[in-house]
C-alpha cells in the first residue's frame, strides 16, 4: 500500500525523468522506439532507443534526468513562497519534491552508459574521460539505498530557496 502511495505522488519525478531521457534523444537525433512516463513495476517508466552514434551523445541522454530534473526541482522549490496559505505553492513545494527525488539516473542508466564507453573504447580511447563519471552514477545508485535522493532534495530545496 505504501509503495503505491509513494508511487503515486512522485509520479511527476517519474515522468520528468523519462521526458528528460527522451528530450535528450531528440537532441541528439538518436531515434526512440517506445516511452512509458508512469507505471507501477520496476521500472517505474523508461524509454526505449537505438544506441546514439556518438559517445557524447549517449552521456548526455544517460545524465539528462540529473540536470532537466535539478533544474526543474530547484525552480519549483524557489516559487515556495510567502503566503504559505495560498495552495499553489504547496503545489510548488510537491512537485519539487517529487521530481527532485527522481533526478538521479537509474542504475539501468549506469549499466547502458557503461556497456557504450566499453564497445566504444577501441574506437575514441578519450570515452575513458567518462569511466569516473559512469562510477559516480554507480555509487549514486548504491547510496540511493541509504536515500541520498532525499539529501540532493534537500539541498536542491536550499539552493531554490537561497539563490532564486
Amino acid at each position: 500500500m505504501l509503495y503505491y502511495l509513494y508511487s503515486l505522488l512522485t509520479a511527476p519525478g517519474v515522468m520528468a525523468h523519462e521526458l528528460a531521457h527522451a528530450f535528450f534523444c531528440v537532441l541528439t537525433g538518436t531515434k526512440i522506439f517506445k516511452i512509458c512516463l508512469f507505471r507501477f513495476g520496476n521500472p517505474a517508466g523508461y524509454v526505449q532507443h537505438a544506441e546514439a552514434n556518438k559517445f557524447w551523445k549517449s552521456f548526455l541522454i544517460s545524465f539528462g534526468p540529473l540536470t532537466i530534473n535539478s533544474i526543474l526541482a530547484i525552480f519549483l522549490f524557489s516559487l515556495f513562497k510567502s503566503p504559505y496559505w495560498n495552495w499553489p505553492v504547496w503545489v510548488f513545494l510537491w512537485l519539487g519534491l517529487a521530481i527532485g527525488l527522481h533526478a538521479i539516473p537509474s542504475f539501468g542508466d549506469a549499466k547502458t552508459l557503461l556497456s557504450t564507453a566499453n564497445h566504444r573504447f577501441w574506437r575514441n580511447p578519450f570515452v575513458a574521460l567518462a569511466y569516473p563519471f559512469i562510477l559516480f552514477l554507480y555509487i549514486l545508485n548504491v547510496l540511493k539505498r541509504l536515500r541520498i535522493d532525499i539529501i540532493y532534495v534537500a539541498v536542491l530545496f536550499w539552493l531554490g530557496r537561497l539563490y532564486l
